[in-house]
């Protein structure tokens, strides 16, 4: 519904914000990285995630496109929720779920609140099989050094670096304009995608 709130932090209750858009007052659930950088009475932008439901309607705010992609996609695992989404994204960066994923560490996710031994099972499961299967996962996440293209390797990744991009964000961008694309892409079309997709960031 929301792609984005933009506003000033007026409160910082434990667990969210309340963000002031226009005289409007947003309760915003976030995780608790995003929590600690936001400064109250500071201006801040938010990347949403609406969750209704018959009896509710809530609001889930995220600093960076990667955690608010990572949250929705916990989301469409069975039996997690959005409160268990954001608990797991409170506990671990974006780094840490990605090796536990990649290290089948199920431990690494039962230490947090709410996620039962059954539940974390399904969390490395689940995100596992996307692995190398959905192009924007692999680029959150990454993939074993061994495997992360390089500008060495990747033509389209070294034109992006050349233009300033740094490495990371030049495997995001394109691993999310290969996906739009498709295989066939020359790679000056690849390179205009790319730079598309890090301008709508």
């Amino acid at each position: 519904m929301f792609a984005f709130l933009r506003g000033t932090v007026a409160a910082k209750p434990l667990g969210r914000v309340h963000l002031d858009v226009g005289g409007v007052g947003y309760d915003v659930f976030v995780p608790d990285g995003t929590h600690r950088r936001l400064t109250a009475g500071a201006t801040a932008t938010l990347l949403t995630y609406c969750h209704i439901r018959e009896d509710s309607f809530q609001i889930f705010g995220f600093l960076r496109e990667e955690e608010k992609t990572l949250f929705m996609m916990l989301l469409g695992i069975s039996g997690i929720g959005p409160k268990v989404s954001l608990a797991v994204l409170s506990a671990m960066s974006v780094a840490e779920f990605g090796r536990a994923v990649r290290e089948n560490d199920v431990t690494a996710f039962t230490k947090i609140g709410g996620v039962g031994k059954k539940t974390g099972q399904r969390i490395v499961l689940e995100m596992k099989a996307k692995l190398g299967q959905d192009a924007e996962l692999d680029a959150i996440l990454g993939e074993p050094a061994s495997a992360e293209p390089t500008p060495d390797t990747d033509d389209v990744i070294a034109a992006l670096c050349s233009l300033g991009c740094t490495l990371g964000e030049a495997r995001k961008a394109a691993a999310t304009a290969r996906k739009q694309l498709g295989d066939g892409a020359s790679d000056e079309d690849l390179v205009k995608a790319a730079l598309r997709s890090i301008a709508r960031r």
